[in-house]
């Protein structure tokens, strides 16, 4: 097979997997179901897990840190529910096409409509957590402003960077099984890199970290909005140059690789 059937082949893989919606948002919604089937809370124990754990930490850390103790709340559950949401996505893709391997073989679904399944099943979770979020911020006398119309779009932008990020695991993890465990392990040492329960204003140096890491321009185009109104310009271009480059990388992997996977897993 030459590399214009591969490419081929690839694209109608996407095609299908974006035409087959109602297959993936339905094993979505299943998934999150399942995920908390016979709770009387259900999905939303998921809110109430970070709301327990800011709460708890928030106005320890916001004594430490000098700042507001309201404004260090939202500042850490934001940082929280969209860390989360990245990071679901990304490890949960190595485990996907493993997990779904009767998808796959009896189903003949398309790889894309199972990374579709990830996004939307942890979109779910996100979106419980926001009204979480929103009825705290009330509560705390948060006011809403402009910026948060631009919040769909900076959630846009986070899941495409995070899907082609999951679709480059989902290929390799499938084929190196330890790889998803390595990557469990890096994904916590880069929560404590990323300004997620620290401020980048504390320090010069914080600053610097800050800026060199991607994560964290991913966090600021949506978190800036809902705090304080802020359209970081720099975050939300190196964001989009990463979702450029990241799909020119992704996509040309996932051809090559494309016609083995059904033999890795």
């Amino acid at each position: 097979m030459n590399s214009k059937d591969d490419f081929k082949h690839a694209l109608v893989d996407l095609i299908r997997g974006l035409k087959s919606n109602g297959v993936w948002l339905a094993l979505g919604w299943n998934d999150v179901q399942g995920r908390y089937n016979r709770s009387k809370l259900g999905v939303f124990w998921a809110s109430l897990s970070i709301l327990i754990f800011v709460c708890a930490l928030g106005p320890i850390y916001s004594r430490l840190f000098g700042v507001s103790s309201p404004d260090y709340i939202l500042y850490l559950m934001l940082g929280l529910i969209v860390w989360n949401y990245m990071q679901a996505i990304i490890l949960e893709s190595g485990r996907e096409y493993v997990n779904s391997v009767n998808y796959i073989v009896s189903f003949q679904l398309s790889y894309f409509t199972l990374l579709f399944r990830v996004i939307w099943r942890n979109l779910i979770v996100l979106g419980y957590q926001m009204l979480v979020f929103l009825l705290l911020a009330w509560v705390l006398g948060a006011t809403w402003n402009i910026a948060w119309l631009v919040v769909p779009i900076s959630l846009f932008l986070i899941t495409i960077n995070a899907l082609w990020m999951g679709l480059l695991v989902s290929v390799f993890a499938t084929r190196f099984r330890d790889l998803g465990e390595l990557l469990n392990n890096i994904f916590r040492l880069i929560f404590f890199v990323t300004p997620i329960m620290w401020m980048p204003e504390m320090k010069a140096e914080l600053r610097i970290v800050a800026e060199l890491n991607p994560f964290h321009h991913l966090i600021e185009i949506y978190r800036g909005a809902l705090l304080n109104g802020s359209l970081n310009e720099s975050s939300w271009i190196i964001a989009t140059c990463m979702a450029v480059v990241g799909w020119s990388i992704a996509f040309p992997v996932f051809v090559r690789y494309r016609s083995r996977i059904a033999f890795w897993i």
